[in-house]
């Protein structure tokens, strides 16, 4: 059976020489390559310290601690004046010159190999893990030469597992195999379970020959999410032994995970909380960095003073509206959505006192059920320059919906951009409720847009729609437009403004922006079905200019006092869903 197992274990080693240095065929105790250095292998580790063979070492139970041989070994050779050199004796010379490789449980490092003494005396502890296989070390001494020699495992036991790794943080069926010598399956092995790196044992299994348990050599364990601890990487250590007493030994490494599908946010959580660093943070940007792509970051109340960038599809989803927020601290931004397909929702978004409390410069993006205050602009989408090539950029079709956007000191949503959706928000308190600047076909339905100075501002836009709004109790003006073409106002209700609606629509500016530059055709603008603060018979007159100057200043020999008309004015108020 021993010479079997030998023979297996130098086949074994064969496989392996692709990818280490080559073993010899005929492997013989204590041979070293003729060269000026010699590695002298004093020790090695077992009863018998000088044969050059060991048995595969005993773990005790419940130890938790892998167990290793200390292997003890010289290296001597010439130096250039041809006397004795101790390799290790200068400091320059150190173990990573130094190659203990083979069937050993764990590589080598400076804590596992090491000099003692002063004559090029080293101490290596590994575990070998297969019988019939073989431990080697050489030294690759730089200006000297090389040497190796090998030290054969006889007797033990095969462990082998159904993987090699397995990503942290989620349940993981685990399996292990366990043959004798003759690769037979034993069946009522003891098995024992350990976590390298913490020195505890965390599970174990006498096997019964029943499934999961010895059928066939396989023993199969659950590692829970509980078990796994901290974030990776780090070993699972196999221990096995059969009746004769034979152990063998294996490892499965838990890797650094994928990316968690859903993090949580909590600022009550620090580096003792489960999960901590991998998918529980106390802030939202590490949260956001951390998610996977299309996932979910989940916030629970509390006050979070960051300046979020979310870079990523995602969903950032907050516990309360009410007592969840995030804190702009003057800042330029509370929110900067830079990524396509990132959902808001449930938060108090403020205190962006110098910016936005969300900034929009991607596509497909929704804001819903959030309270926006105090900030200098609410929400905002913003795509570069529009004026600079090309003309106007392909961007939008983001859906602001279903917030309360309140005491925000110059505007409540800004839009720049194309095919956005605002619709059921409550917009109040603010200079402009909602201005378009540089806007095309957007969508403004269902939202209540009251106690501004300005209701609704366009300028330089083209395509817009203003559909089933109340637009009611602003101080100066309802909706008001400069320099735009083919707006459509229609089904609204008109109520309680300074005045309800005016128009301002400059000859030159149109033809140089929306013509010239944005390449877009020249077209009045629709105003019908409105409610008009009471029922009308008659239709209504909406006030306002055509001026032949550029730009905003009016001088009274370039105006023309001009309406326009809703000719079929509601008689009373249009339902706001």
């Amino acid at each position: 059976m021993k010479r079997k197992g030998l023979a297996i274990g130098i086949i074994l080693l064969f496989v392996t020489t692709s990818i280490i240095p080559s073993l010899p065929a005929n492997i013989s105790s204590n041979v070293a390559i003729i060269t000026p250095v010699q590695l002298i292998i004093n020790n090695d580790g077992s009863g018998n310290p000088t044969d050059m063979k060991v048995n595969i070492p005993a773990y005790i139970p419940d130890s938790g601690i892998t167990p290793t041989l200390t292997i003890n070994f010289t290296i001597v050779g010439s130096n250039s004046s041809e006397t004795t050199a101790y390799y290790g004796d200068d400091p320059w010379e150190d173990w990573k010159n130094i190659t203990v490789y083979g069937d050993i449980l764990y590589p080598v490092d400076h804590t596992t190999l090491y000099h003692v003494g002063i004559t090029g005396d080293w101490n290596c502890c590994v575990t070998p893990t297969q019988p019939g296989g073989v431990i080697a070390l050489r030294i690759d001494w730089p200006g000297n030469g090389s040497a190796i020699d090998y030290i054969q495992i006889i007797n033990g036991t095969f462990v082998n597992p159904s993987v090699e790794s397995f990503p942290w943080g989620q349940d993981f069926n685990l399996t292990v195999r366990v043959t004798d010598m003759d690769w037979a399956p034993i069946k009522n092995a003891e098995v024992y379970l350990i976590w390298e790196e913490d020195d505890i044992e965390f599970n174990h299994t006498t096997g019964n020959n029943k499934l999961g348990n010895g059928l066939n050599g396989e023993y199969t364990f659950w590692i829970t999410r509980e078990d796994q601890g901290v974030i990776p990487p780090k070993n699972i250590t196999f221990a096995a032994r059969w009746y004769a007493g034979f152990w063998g030994y294996a490892k499965v490494t838990m890797e650094q995970p994928i990316d968690p599908p859903i993090v949580y946010i909590n600022d009550d959580y620090n580096s003792s909380t489960p999960g901590w660093g991998y998918n529980h943070f106390n802030e939202i940007q590490d949260g956001i960095n951390a998610v996977a792509e299309n996932g979910t970051v989940l916030v629970y109340n509390g006050t979070y003073k960051e300046n979020i960038n979310a870079n990523k599809s995602l969903i950032l989803l907050g516990e309360n509206k009410h007592t969840t927020f995030i804190d702009g601290n003057t800042s330029k931004y509370g929110v900067n959505i830079t990524a396509d397909n990132v959902v808001i929702s449930g938060f108090t978004i403020q205190n962006s006192s110098e910016g936005y409390g969300i900034i929009i410069s991607s596509n497909n993006n929704r804001i819903t059920d959030n309270i926006i205050s105090d900030n200098m602009v609410g929400i905002g989408t913003y795509y570069g320059n529009p004026f600079e090539l090309p003309a106007f950029p392909g961007s939008g079709y983001n859906t602001i919906t279903n917030n309360l956007i309140i005491r925000n000191e110059g505007c409540g949503i800004l839009l720049n951009g194309q095919n956005n959706t605002v619709n059921g928000n409550i917009i109040s308190q603010t200079e402009y409720g909602i201005m378009l600047a540089v806007a095309i076909n957007n969508n403004l339905s269902n939202n209540i847009i009251s106690e501004n100075e300005v209701g609704v501002f366009i300028i330089s836009s083209y395509n817009n729609t203003v559909y089933r709004n109340n637009i009611s109790h602003n101080e100066k003006l309802g909706v008001s437009n400069f320099g735009t073409s083919s707006d459509s106002i229609l089904q609204n209700n008109f109520i309680g403004n300074g005045q309800n609606a005016y128009f301002n629509q400059p000859i030159l500016t149109r033809i140089r922006i929306l013509k010239n530059i944005l390449h877009i055709p020249i077209c009045r603008s629709v105003w019908d079905q409105n409610y008009w603060d009471r029922p009308r018979i008659l239709p209504y007159m909406i006030p306002g200019l055509i001026s032949l100057i550029r730009g905003p200043i009016i001088e009274a020999p370039y105006i023309f006092d001009y309406f326009q008309i809703d000719w079929h004015p509601a008689k009373e108020p249009n339902k706001i869903l």
